[in-house]
């Protein structure tokens, strides 16, 4: 009763996320080393304590799969894979299947593994149920324990984790308590399969850790079908010879062509008694082989030099036991043939499409039906022959003449070594046809070897071994290449009356071909159109996907187009097309576009657009980065949040704002501005003599002596700037600023009034209302509100034109005289958020 109340507890106080979890439901029971536990089942030990041993821990998602024979004694492990490729399920981190319709009773059962059917049966008491024992205490079940003991890390030193003493389904959580207020928490659960249940026991203890494995499975000559119930026994299986088993398995034209050729008895071990796994094709396929070799004349015949022929049915027979389900994906079985092996691939279904849980393929050829038992051997058939696998990818790839330019671009880039190694790949290779689709910039950059070709190439490529088998109509199937980036893979739906596979298309894209095409390391499949990545296009391509014309034409008129693609790791910060329309770049593009070519100025406007290194907007801060034309640009980042105004979210480079940011393309990064930029070429200063509007507030500046700070350029400024017409108006309304009617000081205050220490571009003023009020502090000391209604507004002067940009920093031409406060105006007390740095004047004065 206890146990039934925590178990609702459980499910009261946790908190469950609904992950789809593609396999059966998971029984993650819980034994005890304790074999009279099932006194009606036969029990054998083996114990190996002090000496390292391999442990298959098989995951979650391979429970339930198809019945597969158990024998009494150690099972043959498999062979260990080659080059230390990584045990684990394909489909893990690799491939991921997504179905619009889930079954409802599967998603709760995938979703919340950890009810185990025991959960269930605890309520037996309340009409849930009747509470039953699992199979594996049940009759005709044998006994396997394994001991090994390695040293422990320090965080798993003094630990113990015991879990057999629990006997229930799901996962169970042991705390532990070895010292006062000190607790140690661990989840563990055993792992089932149709006929097999595996638990462990690992005990940490004085820098040693013990592991301690105990197999439970159905002894030899008994087995359970994979949807039994849980508590159905292990029950005796029907075991015919080879010959009969493989014609009901439909496959006996294999094995009778062996014995007429005399190879049979070799095939099944010269009758040692040992046994053997046999991979049959099918009567259809091997009759349509045997066929195609008699046609060509070389069935079963010596080669030109007399050799002795490889023995095509050796090839089909590896031996000991192997039974698919406790083959880890990417295993390589040896066969009976030196130096030819299978490679073992297991791809994982969702069961709301109503198929097996799991399909395999033998050297990408599918299996058909799997794990049958026989006298001789344990049968597996497959929907193809088996063929020696002499050369891996690179060499399938070196002999086909449509392939030159793929072989010439891995070569250059030398991805080539990739496919010449130990390790799964997999490849999609697009034919020289493929290539000529490509612009022609693009297709001379690949087969030379520059800029992008590397990582289109890794657009095609996985690390693993993706055979066409993985794919399903009506299920997309995602793998992640090189790049890490997603690949779609979609199988079309297949016609009535069509005989052919259907066709497999990559990101709706690329047509696979030829698909399956076997080598000693991995697969290719032959695609008809290359997979394009913006992280792969040049940067000419993606400038044209993002529709910015008239920055790509100026490019192409300038005859530079080619230099831009070869640059790396630089951040372009493009105009757009609304931005460059009404410039005379533009005009001269329309009305005299032959003048642009190789035009040095050009070529110094474009450059001026490009910084390095690459940049993306988290990364962003202010300061000036020089450009590859040489003049610095200045970044400046801005708040558009009245409240969280230390939030930046608006960036600018030259006061022109970013309005589209971080598209990448080949180490490069694609910003987009509502402006062109033009190298500044006069400090502040000079601007202010070079515009004869400007006149009377230049006066001022004299006067005031502070033309040497406007003409530093070791500092970044912004100056408010009045028109000669806003002092004349002043004139004519009969008031004077006229240097001669002020103090020296009241002159200098009030030219340092329009003086910002600081580059505050329009870009940068949003509208504010008190409490959220903002303002700048000009290197008089004043602090001027800044907001925006119709346009920029710095305390009572509307900005006319705004960033007028110069080497050190910025000026503005505002309609109004900004008129600084007495000191005792600065000192009042400010009712304000801390930090707005705003003081009330004018009408607020009157309202505080």
């Amino acid at each position: 009763m206890l146990r039934q109340w925590a178990c609702l507890l459980l499910l009261g106080s946790i908190s469950i996320q609904a992950v789809p979890f593609y396999g059966d439901s998971g029984s993650g029971s819980e034994s005890e080393f304790d074999e009279s536990e099932g006194s009606s089942s036969e029990s054998l030990a083996k114990s190996s304590s002090g000496s390292s041993f391999d442990t298959e821990f098989v995951p979650l998602e391979h429970q339930h799969r198809p019945q597969g024979r158990q024998d009494v004694g150690p099972a043959p492990g498999p062979v260990p894979p080659a080059g230390g490729v990584e045990q684990k399920p394909f489909n893990v981190d690799a491939i991921t299947t997504d179905v619009n319709a889930p079954n409802p009773a599967i998603f709760f059962q995938q979703s919340f593994p950890f009810f185990g059917n025991e959960f269930f049966n605890s309520f037996g008491g309340f009409g849930f149920g009747n509470a039953q024992e699992p199979w594996w205490k049940g009759p005709n079940v044998c006994t396997e324990k394994e001991e090994g003991e390695t040293v422990a890390t320090e965080t798993e030193a003094d630990e113990t984790v015991d879990t057999f003493g629990q006997e229930r389904d799901g996962v169970s959580s042991v705390v532990r308590s070895p010292l006062f207020g000190q607790f140690q928490f661990s989840v563990n659960s055993c792992m089932e399969k149709p006929n097999k249940h595996v638990c462990t026991k690992i005990v940490n203890q004085n820098g040693k850790k013990k592991t301690l494995t105990l197999t439970r499975q159905c002894c030899h000559g008994y087995g359970r079908s994979r949807n039994a119930d849980f508590s159905t026994p292990c029950e005796k299986i029907d075991i015919k010879d080879v010959e009969a088993t493989a014609s009901d398995m439909g496959a006996k034209q294999f094995i009778e062509s062996a014995r007429k050729a005399g190879e049979l008895s070799d095939l099944l071990g010269q009758g040692s008694g040992k046994m053997v796994t046999l991979f049959l094709p099918r009567d259809q396929d091997f009759m349509e082989y045997h066929a195609a070799q008699q046609q060509e004349n070389i069935v079963e015949q010596a080669n030109a030099d007399k050799t002795k022929p490889l023995s095509i049915y050796k090839l089909h027979a590896v031996l000991g036991e192997v039974q698919l389900e406790d083959v880890p994906n990417e295993q390589l079985l040896q066969t009976e043939v030196p130096d030819q092996k299978i490679r073992i691939n297991s791809y994982q279904l969702p069961p709301a499409l109503g198929l097996e849980p799991y399909r395999y393929s033998a050297n990408c050829v599918p299996i058909d039906k799997h794990d049958k038992l026989s006298e001789q051997a344990l049968v597996h058939t497959l929907n193809g022959m088996l063929q020696p696998l002499t050369k891996n990818v690179m060499d399938l790839i070196r002999e086909r003449p449509d392939m030159s330019i793929m072989r010439t671009v891995l070569e250059k880039t030398n991805l080539s070594a990739m496919l010449e190694g130990e390790k799964p790949v997999t490849i999609f290779v697009p034919t020289d046809d493929a290539f000529e689709k490509l612009e022609p910039h693009l297709r001379r950059a690949l087969k030379e070897g520059r800029g992008c070709a590397s990582n289109i190439l890794k657009n095609h490529m996985l690390d693993l071994t993706f055979c066409s088998l993985a794919t399903v109509p009506g299920a997309k199937t995602t793998a992640f290449n090189l790049l890490g980036e997603p690949l779609l893979l979609n199988r079309t739906q297949r016609a009535e009356n069509q005989t052919e596979p259907s066709a497999i298309l990559i990101n709706n894209v690329a047509k696979i071909m030829e698909a399956d095409i076997m080598g000693t390391n991995g697969v290719l499949h032959v695609i008809d159109t290359i997979l394009p990545t913006e992280t792969a296009l040049p940067m000419t391509t993606l400038i044209s996907q993002k529709n910015l014309t008239i920055f790509k034409q100026l490019l192409e008129a300038s005859g530079y187009d080619d230099q831009f693609d070869d640059l790396n790791n630089v951040t372009i910060f493009a105009p757009t097309d609304k931005a460059l329309q009404n410039t005379e770049w533009a005009r001269l593009l329309k009305e005299q576009p032959e003048v642009l070519n190789h035009n040095l100025d050009l070529l110094e406007f474009l450059n001026y657009h490009v910084v390095k290194p690459m940049i993306k907007t988290c990364d962003l801060s202010e300061k000036s980065l020089p450009t590859v034309a040489g003049a610095n640009v200045r970044l400046n980042l801005y708040s558009t949040h009245a409240l969280f105004s230390d939030v930046m979210n608006r960036a600018t480079v030259n006061c022109a704002r970013l309005v589209h940011f971080d598209d990448e393309s080949c180490g490069s990064v694609l910003h987009q501005l509502d402006r062109p930029l033009t190298p500044p070429k006069n400090n502040i200063l000079k601007v202010l003599e070079a515009n004869p509007s400007y006149s009377h507030f230049l006066e001022l500046v004299r006067k005031a002596n502070l033309t040497q700070l406007l003409s530093n350029d070791s500092n970044s400024y912004t100056l408010l700037v009045p028109k000669n017409d806003v002092f004349e108006e002043f004139s004519e309304s009969g008031e004077t600023l006229k240097p001669a009617a002020q103090t020296q000081a009241e002159l200098v205050a009030m030219v340092k009034t329009h003086i910002v220490e600081d580059v505050v571009c329009c870009a940068g003023i949003i509208p504010t209302n008190w409490p959220f009020v903002r303002s700048i502090e000009s290197i008089g000391g004043q602090h001027l509100r800044i907001t925006r209604d119709r346009r920029p507004k710095i305390e009572n002067a509307g900005v006319t034109k705004c960033d007028v940009v110069a080497t050190n920093g910025i000026l503005h031409e505002i309609n109004d005289i900004i008129v600084p406060r007495p000191p005792r105006a600065q000192q009042r007390p400010q009712l304000i958020p801390p930090g707005a740095g705003y003081q009330p004047q004018g009408d607020f004065d009157a309202f505080f």
